[in-house]
């Protein structure tokens, strides 16, 4: 997940910004091209590394975690698609996650718009820490209102209808089926379902040999469970309460406890977990060298909520034997479902800590080391739900 979403920061990082540079000084072409770009990868010709790629890449990262092969579709350069399927997927896998793992088939389904709001996140993250003079606003849009139909279509008839076209299109061959269909009538089955043995969706509507039926239709939902998923679809609207979508990069205030200047800013997220979902605000602080990224959850599942927050000192820099070093902290604390469920009452308490040390050298290019671990429990862009210690080490490229 941090490798995929690294390659989609920088896909849209150097892209708008050389859009933008080869207008020079006519503001209004150079984002009109950056929309008609981010349209182009969007609904024409999805491009690796563009926000479609990031979100199939999310969902191969949870199957990868357990040793699950797979394919993008994405990288079939498709014109124009009606969908793009996570392929190449073998239903003896799948029939062993849901049975080991119930709570990863679940978060399986629900990564892929994780890993686009996540992207999103990262895009604002580098406008307001890092004065980012790229514009980024349409694929803001694009990857927003894009999710919250996605999620507000899981009772549609539509849906169905496709769902009957990509079985009788797939009905000669396993490999080009996707692991799931549409992701949220899946999402929402499997999470009121952990315990029910994935053939229970029983053989394909085609006949035996083959394989199993995979898709789960709108019909096929329970009253319970297209009341519950519809309600998380209004509940993606609250993505909407999101200053940079209309430009705004930071509102200046003085701090009312040194007096001094201070940037600031807010927004709303709502994102589906593994056990239900997660309405988050997140606030931005910028003055002088303190960079400070607060989030606050209230995490819910089918009983009550939770509450997190999750808090990281970006790029603070300081001199380690002369040199000069930036170095991030992060720290969480959270109660979440025990054992992940949607249908839990009880809760179990979590932590994260992490540290990046990043050492720039010279020009352009510096390197870092990250080490993250945490406990049992859901976090954002973190591929484990069981405890995990993970430590990676990368190169960085400053963009002037």
């Amino acid at each position: 997940m941090s490798q995929a979403l690294a390659v989609g920061e920088t896909f849209y990082e150097v892209s708008h910004r050389a859009i933008q540079q080869a207008w020079r000084r006519h503001t209004v072409a150079g984002r009109l091209s950056v929309l008609g770009w981010d349209l182009f990868n969007t609904l024409l010709m999805p491009l690796p590394a563009s926000d479609a790629w990031v979100h199939e890449e999310y969902h191969r990262a949870v199957l990868g975690r357990r040793g699950v092969d797979s394919f993008n579709d994405v990288y079939k350069f498709d014109f124009a698609p009606s969908g793009i399927a996570v392929s190449h997927v073998k239903d003896d896998d799948l029939v062993r996650l849901k049975r080991d793992h119930p709570a990863e088939q679940v978060r399986l389904s629900a990564a892929g718009i994780e890993g686009e709001y996540q992207l999103v996140q990262q895009l604002e993250r580098h406008v307001f820490f890092d004065c980012s003079p790229a514009w980024h606003v349409p694929v803001y849009w694009l990857v927003k209102l894009g999710s919250i139909g996605y999620v507000m279509s899981s009772t549609w008839s539509a849906v169905d209808v496709f769902t009957d076209d990509a079985n009788f299109r797939e009905r000669a061959d396993v490999a080009p089926r996707d692991f799931t269909g549409h992701d949220f009538t899946a999402w929402v089955y499997d999470l009121h379902r952990p315990e029910e043995p994935y053939t229970a969706r029983g053989v394909h509507p085609f006949g035996f040999g083959l394989g199993i039926d995979r898709y789960i239709k709108a019909a096929d939902l329970t009253a319970d469970e297209r009341r519950y998923v519809e309600h998380q679809g209004r509940l993606q609207l609250l993505n909407l309460f999101d200053p940079f979508l209309i430009g705004r990069r930071g509102f200046p205030v003085t701090n009312p406890f040194n007096r001094r200047p201070l940037r600031l800013t807010a927004n709303v997220g709502h994102v589906l977990t593994s056990f239900g979902d997660t309405v988050d605000a997140n606030v931005f602080l910028h003055q002088d060298d303190v960079k400070l990224f607060v989030v606050v959850h209230s995490y819910g599942n089918g009983q009550r909520r939770f509450p997190g927050i999750d808090a990281e000192v970006v790029d603070y820099p300081v001199t380690v034997r002369g040199r000069p070093v930036n170095i991030s902290l992060r720290g969480a604390l959270w109660l979440q479902p025990a054992d992940q469920r949607f249908d839990a009452s009880d809760s179990r308490p979590g932590a994260l800590l992490g540290l990046t040390v990043q050492r720039p050298g010279r020009g352009r290019i510096g390197v870092y080391i990250a080490a993250e671990g945490k406990t049992e429990g859901w976090v954002a862009g973190n591929v484990y739900l069981g405890p995990n210690v993970s430590v990676r080490v990368g190169v960085t490229i400053e963009l002037r």
